[in-house]
């Protein structure tokens, strides 16, 4: 972008990041739209808005300070998804909830039901990669993935622990892991560049559901050939790897499944070792 460009010069050109979030949430809740592939072109909109602004050292007006709201956005698709689940089941989905883990407190993207001790399904989401700005090169997705997989390793696993008495045993990993509550999720979206392929993304959130987790989603984009905006990367269908909507549908599934029959959640089950601890929901 051309170094005379002026904040009003692109407000006008791609939209105030803010104002196209605040339309994407009430479009969701005013239409009760339950797939992300209808509201896909919506969120690639707002983040070729945030990113241009980023990427030309502006704010947006409403802003202080652009990198603050630049890490804001993995909070967005977290609330989105929340949004999206909660008109899929009908039921109270909750949004980055304090959840108690078997050794700590783990702050959950997507909860279910929201409440602190033993949610029945969980959902961790990560948006990475970013544009080039004030000198610095455009961040892959895979950035700092290192760190992120340990993360969701040790949350998934220190989830379905809580559960775990003293004298449980564990025996086969695979099906324990594979039984134990919580289910465990990952919904990832992630910004590519020219050069990076979406088959390594692929592999590497296959590896973490056949060892971790219960599965994944991709949501992926890049640059279109117009330099003027998002286009989204097919994720071909892969086995416990697919996109947002076969996931969400998924997780769906999963609560109706576990719901009573009066439509509740059941009741958290709570190890004698913390008996005393009350079972709240959040308010």
């Amino acid at each position: 972008m051309a170094s005379s460009i002026t904040p009003g010069d692109l407000l006008a050109r791609v939209g105030s990041p803010l104002q196209l979030w605040d339309d994407l949430q009430e479009r969701v809740q005013d239409s009760a739209i339950k797939r992300f592939s209808d509201v896909q072109a919506d969120w690639l909109a707002l983040m070729w808005a945030l990113d241009s602004f980023r990427a030309a050292g502006l704010k947006p007006d409403g802003v202080e300070d652009i990198e603050a709201l630049n890490r804001g956005k993995g909070n967005w698709f977290a609330s989105l998804l929340q949004l999206l689940l909660q008109n899929r089941t009908s039921q109270r989905i909750g949004s980055r909830t304090k959840i108690e883990g078997f050794s700590q407190l783990h702050q959950i993207d997507v909860a279910w039901p929201a409440r602190k001790l033993d949610p029945l399904v969980c959902a961790e989401t990560k948006v990475t990669g970013g544009p080039a700005y004030g000198g610095k090169p455009e961040r892959g997705p895979m950035s700092d993935w290192t760190n992120r997989r340990k993360e969701l390793k040790f949350a998934a696993t220190d989830l379905k622990l809580f559960r775990r008495q003293q004298e449980t045993q564990i025996d086969h990993w695979g099906v324990w892991r594979e039984n134990a509550s919580p289910k465990t999720y990952f919904l990832w979206g992630a910004r590519l560049r020219a050069r990076d392929s979406i088959d390594t993304l692929l592999k590497e959130a296959r590896i973490l559901s056949e060892t971790y987790l219960d599965g994944a989603g991709v949501c992926a984009w890049r640059v279109n050939a117009a330099c003027d905006g998002y286009e989204a990367v097919a994720v071909p269908l892969a086995s416990r790897v697919t996109n947002l909507d076969d996931v969400l549908h998924r997780i769906e599934s999963e609560i109706r499944r576990l719901m009573t029959p009066d439509g509740q959640a059941p009741r958290p089950q709570i190890p004698a070792a913390r008996s005393g601890q009350e079972a709240e929901t959040d308010r």
